[in-house]
């Protein structure tokens, strides 16, 4: 008995996959995989392209504001006089204007600088940091330092070049009148990472105070 019982499991089929049925089934898992794996890829470098995109955004936008809060002040000088609270001064009989020039190798306009009474003690002094300018230098936009002009070295970086390429920066006068004048400014970034993704930005500046 014992011997028919193993005579039989003996001849009895063996159950699993064939080398066939594997072939497909890592076939079928490999492709699986690489949609998968492709759909990650696109998904990373879209969402890098958004952060790259909104990072260069963030700047210009605050190139714009801070540009805007300082020019426009161009020329004031606090008065304690409320009927006549601006007013040009003079510092070693120079009127302090709103001026454009460049940085040798930049473009035309590149660069402009400006003065206003920031303390409100009624005086313009370099030395209480009212000497206010930007500039396009070396791919990257500056703030003027200690009244630099605008072909002096000493500038410093508003725009971080490890992220950011400025490729653009223009100041120009389009209207002047008693009241005042009015500076058209534009601004270009691109990414550094990512030079398909760039912003740029023109807008208007109103200087009632200062004299050109």
């Amino acid at each position: 008995m014992l011997k028919h019982v193993m005579r039989r499991a003996a001849i009895k089929p063996y159950c699993g996959y064939s080398l066939t049925e594997l072939l497909v089934a890592c076939s079928l898992a490999s492709i699986v995989i690489s949609a998968v794996a492709t759909q990650a890829a696109r998904s990373h470098i879209a969402h890098s392209s958004i952060q790259h995109a909104t990072s260069v955004e963030d700047d210009i936008r605050a190139l714009q504001s801070t540009i805007t809060q300082h020019l426009s002040k161009a020329g004031f000088v606090y008065s304690p006089n409320p009927l006549s609270p601006f007013g040009a001064t003079t510092i070693e009989n120079t009127v302090f204007e709103v001026t454009t020039g460049q940085r040798a190798n930049e473009p035309e306009n590149s660069c402009v600088t400006f003065s206003y009474d920031k303390n409100k003690d009624g005086v313009i002094s370099q030395a209480q940091g009212e000497f206010f300018g930007y500039r396009l230098h070396d791919n990257a936009i500056e703030y003027r330092v200690a009244g630099h002009s605008c072909i002096q070295s000493g500038w410093y970086d508003l725009t971080d070049t490890q992220t950011t390429v400025a490729t653009k920066f223009t100041v120009n006068r389009r209207h002047s009148s008693s009241w005042g004048s009015a500076y058209e400014i534009e601004i270009e970034l691109h990414s550094k990472v990512d030079p398909t993704v760039k912003s740029a930005r023109t807008f208007i500046v109103e200087t009632v105070n200062a004299y050109y």
